[in-house]
């Protein structure tokens, strides 16, 4: 998956491994050795791929897209080495940069709060997005996965790929998806980092997964209604009742005959 990208910043310098544990740590590790605004990092496999709360990422060799990207956010802003607290939803602005890059192939692809692409209510992708700091200054690592050419996933996974979901001979190759991929990202991260949430806030809603619908929330039926300006989840309960806010617990779609 090596070669020049027609990135402007984002994979210009480029680490491939035929096998890692995880593309996130080599990532955070490089960062933490100088590693410039955009550096990124892919695998063929994953031995160890996580997702959310260190859950398990499957990550077949040759087959999926595993991938790290190093920010450095004051490269979007001319300066500083800190990190805004207005960028703490950042795990939905990589949702949306990878959307705008997958849309090519499959325009329906949503985005489920807090950090997967779902096609028809099953994962095509996901999105693990860590910060470590030295000092004053952040190490900012967004990792994401995208199932490619699988073909088979346990059932509970409830999983799909674009193999799955395009006709036969058109699933494009892990490199263009690549591709594809980190110039959606250079696009949504430029608006995110110069004015947070709210600047892509209408384009995430418009392609969410969850507002309007039904979810099951710590156990109790509610329906998504929105995002508050730090990326924050604004649910009611399907009974009626004031809303409130979501800010790190699961989020389940319920069946639409539970509705």
């Amino acid at each position: 998956m090596e070669g020049r990208l027609a990135t402007a910043v984002l994979g210009q310098v480029h680490e491939h491994h035929a096998s890692l544990p995880s593309s996130n740590d080599r990532a955070l590790a490089w960062a933490r050795e100088g590693a410039p605004h955009g550096a990124l990092v892919t695998a063929d496999e994953q031995t160890a791929g996580r997702g959310r709360l260190g859950r398990r990422w499957a990550s077949p060799a040759g087959e999926g897209l595993y991938a790290s990207v190093v920010l450095r956010p004051a490269e979007y802003l001319g300066g500083g080495t800190g990190w805004s607290p207005r960028w703490s939803a950042l795990g939905l602005a990589v949702g949306l940069g990878l959307r705008t890059g997958l849309e090519r192939w499959v325009p329906e692809v949503r985005l489920k709060w807090p950090n997967d692409l779902l096609v028809h209510r099953r994962k095509l992708a996901g999105v693990l997005c860590e910060t470590r700091w030295q000092g004053s200054t952040a190490d900012v690592v967004v990792g994401f996965g995208i199932n490619v050419a699988q073909r088979e996933f346990p059932e509970e996974l409830r999983a799909t790929s674009l193999a799955i979901e395009l006709s036969p001979g058109t699933c494009p190759e892990r490199s263009e998806v690549l591709e594809a991929a980190l110039m959606g990202l250079e696009g949504v991260l430029g608006r995110f980092f110069a004015g947070g949430f709210p600047a892509i806030r209408g384009a995430y809603e418009a392609h969410s997964a969850v507002v309007g619908q039904a979810l099951t929330i710590g156990g109790i039926a509610a329906e998504g209604v929105g995002f508050d300006d730090d990326g924050a989840l604004r649910v009611r309960p399907l009974g009626g009742g004031a809303s409130r806010r979501v800010e790190s617990e699961d989020v389940w779609l319920r069946e639409p005959a539970e509705g």
